[in-house]
């Protein structure tokens, strides 16, 4: 029988943690069957659309800053690079219309978790919860980004 304890995540690591399930999304659903270049441009796009929210008040170029920290946790930063000054070719109408899905996600769950506030909690278990102090776990529903992320 284990101890249920929990910590506060940042909003920061909560946006890193939502951008991995995504990536993670795009690979099982396109693996070799869409080019890597076009998994990122969706992946860039989710991200904008999740950070949208967070870097309203801000310069661009500060979220675009802030875009490019979190993708280069994910991928190289050459395709990085790629991905954030990607536009679909003239004629590309899938990707025109995931690229649209998938940003309107993110910046759905960009304003969830706005709305929650800086310090999210989540749920852990722990052998010795006494260190980690007592704390009620908050459950957050999570469903990754892949409703949008079919052809």
């Amino acid at each position: 029988m284990s101890d249920h304890t929990a910590i506060a995540r940042s909003l920061s690591e909560e946006i890193g943690y939502w951008l991995e399930s995504a990536s993670k999304t795009l690979e099982k659903r396109y693996g070799n069957s869409v080019p890597l270049a076009k998994q990122d441009v969706l992946l860039a796009h989710y991200l904008y659309g999740l950070t949208a929210v967070v870097h309203a008040g801000d310069a661009p170029a500060i979220h675009l800053a802030a875009m490019r920290s979190y993708l280069e946790r994910l991928i190289p930063a050459e395709r990085v690079a790629a991905a954030l000054q990607a536009v679909p070719e003239p004629g590309d109408a899938w990707l025109e219309n995931t690229l649209a899905r998938v940003e309107a996600i993110g910046e759905k769950q960009g304003h969830a978790l706005l709305a929650r506030g800086a310090d999210v909690i989540i749920p852990f278990s722990s052998r010795n919860a006494s260190a980690a102090g007592s704390a009620e776990p908050v459950v957050i529903e999570r469903d990754p980004p892949k409703e949008a992320f079919s052809r």
